[in-house]
């Protein structure tokens, strides 16, 4: 079968020495011929994979070279398109989409990915954008958009550069004021610390946000914690880090969990939302899960 390659590069996702690491893989895949297209700003991966669909025939392969959002974007491009599959070469700054098959490593080798079969798995969109792993308000959110202003930085850059986030959200701002809907049914109004939207299980390089969600099944995991006071938030945070903060007695009261298709969040104010990693405004989003609409390129394990 006649395929052709196309890595998608984020020259802005996680560490700078990302390109000659990503120069020295494709050294490894020679003969097979492939195109590395880089992108400029939020978006060009999308338009980028949408325009080679559009001109190319035959089957194709894309593979996200950056963090979770250039793999949203990537497979907001080829959704719907069952002669194009999305692939991770993880360089971002969490790789948390990774983290759902075991880990990042698995998808560090780009020849294993050459051939490797896929797998059908769900999106979720949002207005006018998608994102394949997490959607978040409140306080996720404010410490990824922090986060965006250290992921450079030699000290707290990378990996690292949730922790300052975090810090930062919890002394700027403990509540967003909202009204939750999740399919048609209005699940909660008022003062939110946090709430998460998922397909994915990890946000912020390893925060297991969403340990129930699945993400080939048609639903969005949502879950919204009320606003706590910051000593009750630290004590917490490493409930929520390792994933059981859904039946923890000290959230009893304070969390409400629930799945389905569908979503509108709206404010009477403009609150921010976090997809993937990168930052949307508005007072209104409407969220729908995307069944299985993306291939995505799934390697053996190591």
């Amino acid at each position: 079968m006649d395929i052709k390659y196309y890595f998608i590069f984020n020259p802005q996702a996680g560490s700078r020495s990302a390109l000659p690491a990503l120069q020295s893989q494709l050294e490894k895949i020679a003969p097979v011929p492939y195109t590395v297209l880089v992108t400029g700003g939020r978006g060009d991966a999308t338009c980028l994979v949408k325009e080679v669909c559009e001109k190319e025939e035959g089957h194709l392969r894309f593979y996200a070279c950056g963090g979770d959002g250039t793999l949203g974007e990537v497979a907001s491009g080829l959704a719907g398109n069952p002669k194009a599959a999305a692939g991770f070469w993880p360089c971002g700054s969490g790789n948390d989409y990774a983290r759902i098959y075991g880990g990042q490593k698995r998808f560090q080798n780009i020849a294993n990915q050459i051939s490797a079969p896929t797998v059908l798995v769900d999106l979720i969109s949002v207005n006018k954008h998608h994102a394949i792993n997490v959607v978040n308000l409140g306080l996720e959110a404010m410490a990824a958009a922090t986060m965006l202003k250290f992921r450079h930085n030699p000290l707290f850059g990378g990996k690292r550069a949730y922790l300052p986030g975090a810090l930062s959200a919890v002394i700027s701002g403990m509540k967003t004021s909202c009204r939750v809907v999740v399919d048609d049914e209005l699940l909660y109004e008022g003062d939110l610390l946090t709430a998460s939207f998922a397909s994915g299980q990890f946000i912020g390089g390893g925060f297991h946000c969403a340990p129930r969600a699945v993400n080939d099944d048609g639903l969005m995991d949502v879950s919204l914690i009320l606003p706590f006071t910051r000593g009750e938030l630290l004590r917490l945070l490493p409930v929520y880090k390792k994933g059981a903060h859904l039946d923890h007695p000290a959230l009893e009261g304070k969390l409400l969990y629930r799945q389905g298709k569908h979503a509108v969040i709206s404010a009477k104010e403009e609150i921010i939302l976090c997809l993937d990693g990168e930052i949307v405004k508005g007072r209104r989003f409407d969220l729908r899960v995307q069944h299985r609409s993306v291939r995505f390129i799934l390697p053996p394990e190591n």
